[in-house]
């Protein structure tokens, strides 16, 4: 695997993991350990063309979040990032964030990508669907002036709002049918 082109690797793995295409990509023989460094890799490469901040370690729990952040923002996937507190959720969010600036950014690399534009919204246990309505109102507001922005909503300690006798998140149902 270390002799193939990005490119050629990039679509073994979108076709390799299709039972009726296995064939196709026979060649593609990687084991876990393998398959774990080139994602490590990945993940650290795109790390690196971000600006982290000073003080800040580039960990294992930073780079899987960015990367699926980012991953998940440029393919407008909804995403949960779930973990104990102090795993680097908001962080990876704030580098995210702060480094997609569109045209703008300081990284070469970064510059093709569009810029982000970030909408939080704060849950608790007494939030109601409409305070979530109204966050996502506000971000597809601010996308109809904004055309190479890819706006987000970011609902920020989303287990609190599941607290609520008020049942927030059922309006996610709703919203998840509308594209910012």
């Amino acid at each position: 695997w270390r002799n193939m082109t990005r490119a050629r690797f990039q679509y073994a793995l979108g076709q390799g993991y299709q039972r009726t295409q296995v064939q196709e990509a026979s060649w593609l023989d990687i084991s876990e350990v393998s398959f774990n460094k080139i994602l490590e890799d990945a993940q650290r490469e795109f790390a690196q063309h971000m600006n982290i901040g000073e003080g800040i370690a580039l960990n294992e729990a930073l780079c899987d979040n960015i990367f699926m952040i980012l991953v998940s923002i440029l393919n407008m996937i909804p995403i949960f990032v779930v973990g104990k507190p102090g795993s680097s959720k908001s962080l990876a969010m704030e580098i995210v964030q702060s480094n997609l600036n569109g045209d703008a950014s300081e990284n070469e690399w970064l510059r093709s990508l569009p810029s982000v534009e970030l909408f939080s919204y704060q849950c608790s246990p007494l939030s109601k669907s409409d305070g979530i309505e109204q966050a996502f109102e506000t971000a597809r507001r601010y996308k109809k002036g904004a055309s190479n922005t890819l706006v987000c909503v970011l609902l920020d300690e989303v287990g609190l709002a599941e607290q609520s006798p008020h049942l927030p998140l059922k309006v996610l149902h709703k919203l998840s049918l509308i594209h910012i």
